[in-house]
């Protein structure tokens, strides 16, 4: 008899879930994947058939870029499960960041003896800064919450179950 996580993996994974998890993942991680410096002129902006589009403040840094191309796929891909973005389209856009709440401003009210790390407390609040509807984003960053401390509760310490 097969295990419920076993079969519910498999159903994921042939539902092209576990595929648009690990792109989600470079949105999330992005400025870890390419580093502060890259992640401050640049903003991943969606994919398409392998395709990675990346948003870019002007010319000369779309420029600068395109012939970091290669670089940037492979930081990409090295710290994905397998090599997912085949190729790497740059367009300007504006990509300055719109004044959302903190990480540090999130609300947590229950189970406050459980303190989640700093570093997932980001990864929570960079999934949900996108959320434009605020009712909605509060809702969901709670969600993420406290299925952290749920997660922490079980044993589990790091961000990468998110």
């Amino acid at each position: 008899m097969e295990k419920i996580g076993t079969i519910l993996l498999s159903s994921l994974k042939k539902t092209c879930i576990d595929k648009r998890l690990m792109e989600a993942r470079i949105f999330t991680s992005y400025e870890s994947m390419v580093g502060e410096k890259i992640s401050k002129i640049s903003k991943p902006t969606f994919m398409q058939n392998n395709t990675l589009f990346i948003g870019v403040e002007n010319h000369v840094w779309l420029y600068q870029l395109y012939l970091l191309k290669p670089d940037l796929m492979y930081k990409i891909n090295s710290k994905l499960p397998y090599p997912l973005v085949k190729d790497i389209k740059f367009q300007i856009r504006n990509i300055k960041k719109s004044e959302k709440p903190k990480a540090e401003d999130i609300e947590v009210k229950d189970d406050e003896d459980i303190k989640i790390p700093e570093t997932c407390m980001k990864v929570i609040y960079n999934i949900s800064c996108d959320i434009n509807d605020e009712d909605l984003r509060r809702s969901f960053t709670r969600l993420m919450i406290k299925d952290m401390k749920n997660k922490i509760k079980k044993g589990e310490k790091d961000c990468s179950s998110i």
